[in-house]
C-alpha cells in the first residue's frame, strides 16, 4: 500500500511522542498522536479499506500510546 498523507501525518506525530524527552510535553504529544491515529483509522474504516498492515500498525501504535499515557500518569 502506498504511503498516503494521512499515513505520514499520524506516523510523524507517533514518532514524536515516542521519542519526546520532556515529560511536561509528553502528555500533549501523546494526545496529538492518539487523535491522528483515531482519525486515520476512521478514514480507513469509512473508506472501506480491507485489513491492511497500516491498520495493524495503527492498532499497535494506539496500544503503545495508551501504555505511555498510563506510565506518565503514574509518575
Amino acid at each position: 500500500m502506498a504511503d498516503t498523507e494521512g499515513n505520514k501525518h499520524w506516523l510523524v506525530l507517533y514518532r514524536d511522542a515516542v521519542v519526546e524527552p520532556d515529560r511536561k510535553r509528553l502528555r500533549t504529544r501523546v494526545a496529538q498522536a492518539h487523535r491522528a491515529i483515531q482519525n486515520r483509522a476512521r478514514e480507513l474504516w469509512y473508506g472501506g479499506a480491507p485489513d491492511t498492515s497500516e491498520r495493524r500498525q495503527l492498532d499497535a501504535a494506539s496500544h503503545f500510546l495508551g501504555m505511555l499515557r498510563t506510565i506518565g500518569e503514574k509518575e
